[in-house]
């Protein structure tokens, strides 16, 4: 507001300069604008945090379970998916867990060199493949065995997703573990 509008003012010149002058609320409104942006960084730097820690734990769950694999005990109980499955969530805690949001594939090759190049579990769309295309081969003694694990762990801050392979609200955590079978036989 103009002081030289002030005549038009209808508290008068003297009121409306004290209101101009006062500065009562300033830090409140200025706490307004940086509030939300900061607690959106804060929560976002935990949920990546927690999302990293989870990916480690996913990582160990991977190759506790990928041992019954490596050391022939899933051969001899023919361990199905569904089973192994069970074995990952097992080694994680019960809450970061969900069985439904277990994307995994295990297949064995003839050479680490072929090992090298194993099927992505996603399609050319950047989509997670659908279950009928995805193998569970544990393979023979002294085979050499790829398993690929995806987990879909729920986002809160999913806005700030960069990631197209991500799917909404969920962030894709992924666990790959090459190894060749122990010679059982």
């Amino acid at each position: 507001m103009h002081l030289r509008r002030l005549h038009m003012w209808p508290f008068g010149k003297k009121k409306a300069r004290s209101l101009l002058k006062d500065e009562r609320g300033v830090t409140a409104i200025e706490f307004a604008f940086v509030a939300l942006p900061f607690f959106i960084l804060c929560i976002g730097i935990i949920e990546v945090g927690l999302a990293h820690l989870v990916n480690r734990m996913l990582d160990n769950a991977v190759i506790t379970a990928a041992r019954t694999i490596k050391t022939g005990q899933a051969a001899e109980g023919s361990t199905s998916k569904a089973e192994f499955e069970q074995l990952i969530c097992d080694s994680m805690p019960a809450f970061m867990c969900n069985l439904d949001r277990i994307t995994l594939e295990v297949t064995t090759y003839e050479t680490f060199e072929a090992a090298g190049n194993f099927n992505s579990l996603y399609d050319t769309d950047g989509k997670l493949r659908d279950e009928e295309d995805i193998t569970y081969e544990i393979g023979e003694a002294s085979s050499i065995v790829v398993v690929n694990v995806i987990y879909s762990w729920p986002m809160m801050t999913s806005l700030l997703s960069l990631d197209p392979a991500d799917d909404g609200s969920y962030r894709n955590l992924s666990s790959t573990l090459v190894f060749r079978n122990e010679p059982w036989d």
